[in-house]
């Protein structure tokens, strides 16, 4: 758990410089020119030129340094293989996730729930044969397998939805691609600030407790991703949509309050249900040497709620492009969570990282609160 934690982090920020980190900005567009099909258009032509260029790049540093990367995660070269695989495959990774936020932002819900569920069971599928033949380095490679696999897939979806997105490098809108770029920051600073942090956490467990403590951080941090993710995707393929088409201060509250009205419980709800049957969930999804975890949860999804809560603020400054705020606040409150982790860790083990997962977010929460606040008065 450990090591794929290891791994899943280090090409996240591969896929984020893959995609040239515009995904968010490519659904806000298409939602805030929605009933204009030319700049739409433009919109997903700039948007897969875009993803091209970075993905090349990114795919020949990856296939390059693998022996470097595999060195960098693992302390070995062992695993150069899962890298060179993942070089070879971004391009197709970026691509579908490129056509997942064309089809957020052009509303194609069913589709868009179609592609993830094909994507999942697919996964799930090819996971347990490669986890079956070759052990860690086939769990480690499915992620690529599967990017190829769901391309072709979204390439069949989108001829049957005749969304043209044939690269034409001549009609590239320049407007259009600093519009991209000005998410691009942001979403760069997101996909920079988790994955850094936690491998700099699990790297604190591991080399002040110990690599079994950090597979139980790593063990209880997924279910927390798992299950959030029910959450997250209500906020991407819903909520920031809809707070960029909002312009009326009024509209903009109301929508935030019925966030909280209708996202809040169902969290709560969620993280009260897993508490309560963590034992059962435990046994179900890891094996007897998980039972070390049991005492990570509380904390875990207290801190779980505090999360979506100053979500359904922050995503004001995705949907309103506030670059600045942005990335000052993400850049702030990842480096106090990897502070607070290690000062906790030292004091309390491994569950100090909760600790400091909960109360970074108690803080954050606080700071959007305020933040969202004086944005709402300037609209006035």
């Amino acid at each position: 758990m450990a090591y794929y934690g290891q791994f899943a982090n280090t090409t996240s920020l591969l896929a984020t410089l893959g995609t040239g980190a515009i995904t968010v900005g490519v659904t806000k567009y298409l939602a805030q020119y929605s009933g204009n099909s030319s700049k739409q258009q433009s919109v997903i032509n700039a948007a897969f030129i875009m993803v091209l260029t970075a993905s090349l790049i990114v795919s020949a540093f990856t296939i390059s340094c693998s022996r470097i990367l595999s060195i960098a995660a693992f302390k070995t070269a062992d695993f150069w293989i899962v890298y060179l695989v993942y070089g070879f495959c971004i391009t197709a990774i970026s691509l579908n996730l490129i056509f997942l936020a064309i089809l957020n932002g052009l509303k194609r819900i069913k589709h868009l729930t179609i592609v993830n569920i094909t994507s999942s069971i697919l996964g799930m599928v090819s996971m347990i044969i490669t986890a079956h033949f070759w052990g860690l380095t086939g769990v480690l490679i499915n992620s690529s397998i599967v990017g190829v696999v769901m391309m072709c897939i979204n390439v069949i979806m989108f001829r049957k939805l005749n969304i043209r997105w044939k690269l034409n490098f001549h009609l590239f809108d320049r407007a259009t691609g600093k519009k991209l770029l000005a998410f691009s920051l942001m979403a760069i600073v997101s996909g920079f600030v988790t994955p850094v942090m936690q491998i700099m956490v699990r790297n604190r467990i591991i080399n002040t407790i110990s690599l079994q403590d950090a597979g139980y951080w790593q063990a209880v941090t997924r279910i927390s991703d798992y299950y959030l993710a029910f959450i997250t995707s209500v906020l991407t393929v819903y909520y920031m949509p809809r707070l960029s088409e909002l312009t009326d201060r009024t509209d903009i509250k109301k929508e935030i309050r019925f966030g909280y009205k209708m996202i809040l419980p169902v969290v709560c709800a969620l993280s009260i249900s897993i508490w309560l049957l963590k034992g059962l969930i435990i046994h179900i999804l890891f094996t007897p040497d998980f039972e070390g975890m049991r005492e990570l949860f509380a904390f875990q999804l207290i801190g779980d709620f505090l999360k979506m809560g100053s979500w359904l603020l922050s995503f004001l400054m995705l949907a309103k492009a506030m670059t600045k705020t942005f990335i000052i606040t993400e850049i702030s409150f990842g480096a106090s969570f990897v502070i607070l982790s290690y000062v906790f860790i030292n004091l309390y083990g491994v569950i100090g990282a909760t600790y400091a997962f909960a109360l970074n977010y108690l803080i954050y929460w606080v700071i959007m609160e305020l933040i969202v606040r004086r944005y709402l008065r300037e609209k006035q």
